[in-house]
């Protein structure tokens, strides 16, 4: 007979430096605050500790190598696939124990890349970062290990990038997974610019909706991280009766964002542009809001490329760095008062470059 017993399982797969680690301590936090025992399993870290163990016993004298370099040695390749192989196996199996019985009073949170495919009934999450903010966490981080320490900053973004594009390699290769598919996960959520106890309800609140079969969005990220397809200054000045953006910041204060009320975007070549929700995208920002649930209508077809093409303006981008400055010191977000929307976007890989009509260098 099929085992029905579905308990109180997290499980998050994240990019290298999507901050895993802390919004499970602050899940853990939360949780304990509402009477639950929480266990942490960090599959992460088991992996990290055995693949530089036995790489240190292949290559003594190679005791600066950084993860990136021990996962892309092709050398150790066969050791690599082995302890993948061990924890992944150890990752099902615990799996199993715990769905084994009821566990009304636990909650069990599991950091680990395929955690949600060996634990079928989990709350799967995975967590997505800019790969240029993911390289400054990284290299700014002094408390990482040996192997995640880099010379500059360049090196860093580059090491990162290299060692997320390797993991997902991996995964294909080893187990036919794409590690990038939305289809696997109940929760994706860009922590480039998120609080961590902001994110750590966010997922609390989908977990109970997962549980109780009630709707959650999927996708969230920050307003920063959306090109606009609107004139701001226009959009600004013409909000609907009702809708204007004191307004809107004035009903999250009460009420908190609507999970419902996610905006509309299309996507191209990975960059996100509203589409609709330019008043609501600013208003979560005006109100403290880092990350807001939204929608992809279309991604990487003739629509979406149509549609940026004929509505994303440089100017309006200028523009709508402006606007998120001004409201995100509004709101107090930190992470986002001196923002520089070139630094995190290449918009220039969607947009054809024009005059910049303000007579200004930007």
């Amino acid at each position: 007979m099929e085992n029905k017993i579905r308990n109180k399982i997290i499980t998050i797969s994240g990019e290298p430096a999507s901050g895993k680690s802390t919004v499970v301590k602050h899940l853990k936090s939360e949780y304990e605050k509402m009477g639950f025992n929480v266990h942490i399993i960090s599959v992460g870290h088991t992996f990290r500790e055995i693949a530089r163990k036995e790489y240190l016993k292949m290559y003594p004298d190679r005791t600066d190598a950084n993860l990136a370099d021990i996962q892309t040695d092709p050398s150790f390749i066969a050791k690599r696939d082995m302890i993948d192989k061990m924890v992944d196996g150890e990752v099902a199996k615990r799996g199993r124990e715990i769905n084994n019985v009821e566990r009304p009073n636990d909650v069990y949170i599991i950091d680990s890349r395929l955690a949600w495919s060996n634990i079928p009934d989990s709350y799967a999450i995975r967590l997505t970062v800019n790969e240029n903010i993911a390289g400054n966490r990284v290299f700014n981080d002094k408390t990482r290990g040996k192997e995640d320490q880099y010379g500059s900053l360049e090196e860093a973004i580059i090491k990162t990038r290299e060692r997320k594009l390797a993991e997902i390699s991996r995964y294909k290769q080893r187990y036919g997974v794409d590690l990038t598919n939305p289809d696997n996960y109940d929760l994706i959520v860009d922590t480039s610019y998120s609080k961590s106890d902001e994110l750590a309800q966010i997922i609390i609140a989908g977990e109970e909706k997962y549980r109780s079969g009630g709707y959650y969005p999927k996708t969230w990220k920050s307003p920063a991280l959306f090109l606009p397809s609107q004139k701001i200054g226009e959009t600004l000045s013409t909000s609907p009766i009702g809708s204007n953006i004191e307004d809107i910041i004035e009903s999250i204060n009460k009420k908190g964002y609507n999970p419902n009320g996610g905006v509309e975007a299309v996507e191209q070549n990975g960059i996100s542009v509203l589409r609709d929700g330019h008043h609501r995208a600013i208003a979560a920002l005006g109100a403290g809001k880092t990350l807001m649930p939204y929608f992809v209508e279309h991604k990487d077809d003739e629509f979406a490329k149509k549609y940026i093409d004929g509505d994303v303006r440089l100017q309006d981008i200028y523009d709508w760095e402006d606007c998120i400055r001004y409201y995100a010191k509004k709101g107090n977000i930190e992470s986002l008062k001196e923002f520089e929307i070139g630094k995190v976007i290449n918009f220039n890989r969607i947009l054809k470059t024009e005059p910049n009509n303000s007579g200004e260098g930007r």
